[in-house]
């Protein structure tokens, strides 16, 4: 199977899994309960898509810091910037920092959104290379957040294709070698 074979059947399988609210819900229960989570200060999250887990829930005053995808004209790539409520539409139509203020080269944690896992902690993005040009950026546990039936048993990888240490579904968390 290839990649966009991938992501076509997921993308019908996310039209027939069920109400993707309620999961998410039970998928940011799951992460809030989690000691990784929990120990984290400083943490690289996304703005969802529609059709990706829903984290929003956890950008409450947690006494943690927040980072979240920006696009940065200077390297003409995608840095994490500090989340702020203030967002505009970004270059892709995804929120982003009216007035970015990058994240630093240390994280704790990097929540990570994807099209399919596997059970080796493989991912498989939307397909642009956005996150496996922006994770080597960062010294951080990566953590992929899905639904179960994004969690397969092998993914199609290519060498440049970032893989995470920890995988969180609404039923499953697993801990990989790290990657």
């Amino acid at each position: 199977m290839t990649k966009d074979d991938l992501r076509r059947e997921i993308s019908a399988r996310k039209r027939t899994g069920g109400s993707l609210d309620v999961l998410s819900k039970k998928i940011v229960k799951t992460l809030q309960r989690l000691e990784f989570f929990r120990q984290a200060k400083q943490v690289g999250v996304y703005m969802p898509l529609p059709d990706e887990v829903d984290i929003t829930p956890l950008f409450s005053p947690l006494k943690k810091q927040f980072y979240i995808p920006a696009f940065d004209e200077a390297s003409g790539g995608y840095r994490l910037a500090e989340y702020t409520p203030d967002l505009q539409q970004g270059k892709f139509g995804i929120p982003e920092p009216i007035a970015p203020a990058f994240a630093p080269e240390k994280l704790d944690l990097i929540i990570v959104p994807g099209i399919a896992f596997d059970r080796t902690g493989k991912r498989v993005g939307r397909g642009g290379g956005f996150y496996d040009r922006l994770l080597p950026q960062y010294r951080a546990v990566r953590a992929g957040i899905c639904f179960d039936f994004q969690c397969l048993e092998k993914v199609p990888t290519e060498p440049h294709d970032c893989g995470v240490d920890l995988l969180v579904t609404e039923s499953e968390f697993l801990h990989f070698a790290t990657n």
